[in-house]
């Protein structure tokens, strides 16, 4: 639902000056939309392994234009903003996701035979 109502909404937010659509963010949902959960052939370490690669290459553009940025070179600071942004969420999101399979680790390990 949250995927359709972004739809909904793109066309009238091209509407006011300076912004040209949503049509370039990449998220959770547009990722889920591309690549199902439970798609044949996909394990839960592949799913695990593309996401982490998604954000050592979040984290390298975010780092890539901070560089620039403080180089003097000619960089969007919105751009760099949003980058630091993205690269920042994507990390606490990996660091919650860790502590909660080191949470039911524990857990298993606690269960009496």
């Amino acid at each position: 639902m949250a995927i359709a109502a972004v739809g909904a909404i793109t066309p009238g937010v091209a509407g006011i000056s300076g912004v040209s659509g949503i049509s370039g963010i990449s998220g959770i949902g547009a990722q889920q939309a591309a690549s199902p959960v439970g798609a044949a052939g996909s394990s839960f370490m592949d799913v695990l392994g593309n996401a982490l690669e998604g954000l050592s290459t979040q984290m390298t553009t975010a780092d890539t234009l901070a560089t620039k940025l403080a180089a003097g070179e000619p960089v969007d600071i919105h751009q760099v903003m949003v980058a630091l942004e993205t690269a920042s969420i994507g990390l606490q999101t990996g660091l919650q996701v860790r502590n909660k399979v080191v949470e039911a680790y524990k857990e298993i390990m606690a269960m009496p035979l």
